[in-house]
């Protein structure tokens, strides 16, 4: 038995030896030495006692040797990005100072109807809004809308409001958030009706998520059915906004969180409120809030205008556009079909797992994007920007070492990253009034023990289109999901139309 445990503690060190600091997995160990995962497991754990290894970010293992990434004599630091960026594009890191998470916007009235965990702040919106004196007669354009944090602000600070969004329960979240006329008495009186009708429904069917009777006790399933099934028909204020009231409770009543991804950790009845209980006070809070806006609605600009559409294809008209702010997905970031399949299930946006897979070929590329949509990107000798060249080889040969890994076609997930990019910026560029700003919330990563400065890169991109880089401040500090010790960021690039006029950067009609 110490034979054989020592057999394997050697293949396993000789495995981790090849992988070196990008590491590996149990399963990709059990893999590459043919062992079970029982077995591999036992020898890390010796091997662990014995200090030759370690465990770091999501279940991968290395050898001590190899803890830090910069023992590789291949790998690029942060730092070198930060000082090519200096030396090739003219511009430092800035530190952006103010409020960016969406968090503190599950407290704030409106914004809290749905909450939308990728997004930033009202606050931040707020801040740039101001920051380029936005007001009345000025449009402010966001091509990733999500939930409508920009647009709601925008309307508040007495702008026109433009967005476009894919994913179906942001578009009616957004569109009932930036709904501010909407009445709170006929809300309440509409819930009201919803909730007689529901308590006396019969229950009714399943969504076709094969774990929905995991997802939920059979008491939240019962009321969801008969709740949903009350529900009137979408497209009209009042109607949307109870829609949306449900789509909010769906995650609290189930066993599932969503921050940052879809999973399970919540038990039943948690908190003691039932499905009726949360509809009841999720619509009563809709209505206070509206309540406390009323004095607002002289000062707001012209209601908004969402698009359930694809930014790539936006064709906003040609110098329409006074201000642009967003924050796209991140390269190799979340997979919002899979994390919001319930929301998509329950409302009837999505009615089989063909139609969410036909959505999530549509949004910009992430590691779930079917291999047919990442095969016309394996090339690697070519890209939209040299550095890209640079780092696209790099994390397909560590994938390559790695042996086994999630994806072996990374590299051209990211090639598509970068390549759905490119007509969202080249549509806003020439969207903008000349001096006109994009002011884009986006963060870096670390894929397969490679580093992609997706804020530079970004803004290099950008500049190759026609933009001037205007800045890349660091907002906040964040940590690999691989490991947990590498640093990465989220940062603010502004991008700039060109103008000749010196100073002036917003139009005012």
């Amino acid at each position: 038995m110490v034979a054989q445990r020592d057999d394997r503690s050697g293949a396993i060190r000789l495995a981790l030896t090849e992988t070196g600091a990008i590491g590996a997995t149990v399963r990709q160990l059990a893999r590459r030495i043919d062992g079970s995962l029982d077995s591999v497991e036992a020898a890390l754990d010796h091997l662990r006692v014995r200090g030759d290894v370690l465990r770091i970010g999501r279940g991968l293992w290395v050898l001590r040797d190899f803890e830090d990434l910069g023992e590789r004599e291949d790998f690029v630091d942060p730092a070198a990005f930060v000082e090519r960026f200096a030396r090739e594009d003219g511009v430092s890191l800035g530190t952006y100072a103010g409020p960016i998470t969406f968090r503190s916007n599950e407290s704030l009235p409106v914004h809290r109807w749905w909450p939308y965990v990728q997004g930033y702040s009202a606050e931040f919106v707020r801040g740039v809004l101001a920051a380029h004196q936005i007001g009345p007669g000025v449009t402010v354009l966001d091509p990733f809308a999500g939930s409508g944090t920009t647009l709601v602000e925008a309307r508040r600070a007495g702008a026109r409001a433009l967005g476009t969004e894919l994913l179906p329960p942001a578009v009616l979240a957004a569109r009932v958030k930036t709904y501010l006329e909407l009445d709170p008495g006929r809300l309440a009186r509409a819930a009201g009706r919803v909730l007689s009708t529901a308590a006396h429904h019969r229950p009714g069917a399943f969504p076709f998520l094969r774990e929905t009777a995991r997802q939920f006790s059979p008491a939240a399933l019962g009321d969801l059915t008969r709740l949903r099934d009350s529900l009137p028909r979408e497209g009209t204020p009042v109607p949307d906004a109870l829609r949306l009231a449900f789509g909010r409770i769906l995650i609290p009543s189930s066993r599932l969180h969503r921050s940052p991804c879809l999973g399970y950790g919540r038990s039943d009845g948690d908190d003691g409120l039932s499905v009726l209980d949360r509809f009841r006070d999720a619509t009563g809070e809709m209505a206070d809030d509206l309540r406390s806006l009323v004095g607002e609605r002289i000062r707001l600009g012209p209601p908004a205008v969402i698009d359930a559409r694809d930014a790539r294809t936006g064709d906003w008209p040609p110098g329409s556009v006074d201000l642009a702010v967003t924050s796209p997905p991140y390269v190799n970031g979340m997979d919002y079909v899979m994390n919001y399949k319930v929301d998509l299930a329950w409302l009837g946006y999505a009615r089989s797992y063909a139609d969410l897979a036909r959505l999530r070929r549509t949004e910009v590329a992430c590691d779930n994007l079917p291999r047919a949509e990442a095969s016309p990107y394996l090339a690697t000798t070519t890209s939209i920007d040299p550095w890209l060249t640079e780092i696209l080889p790099r994390i397909r040969e560590n994938v390559r070492r790695k042996g086994t890994y999630r994806r072996n076609d990374m590299h051209a997930i990211v090639h598509r990253y970068f390549a759905d990019l490119v007509p969202v910026l080249r549509n806003v560029h020439r969207a903008l009034v000349p001096g006109g700003r994009f002011v884009v919330v986006v963060g870096d990563s670390l894929l397969a023990g490679t580093y992609v400065p997706g804020d530079l890169l970004l803004a290099r991109i950008g500049r190759s289109l026609g933009f001037r880089i205007v800045s890349v401040e660091v907002a906040r500090s964040r940590r690999s999901g691989q490991r947990r010790s590498f640093g990465l960021r989220e940062s603010v690039v502004t991008l700039e139309r060109p103008s000749a006029a010196v100073g002036r950067h917003v139009h005012r009609a």
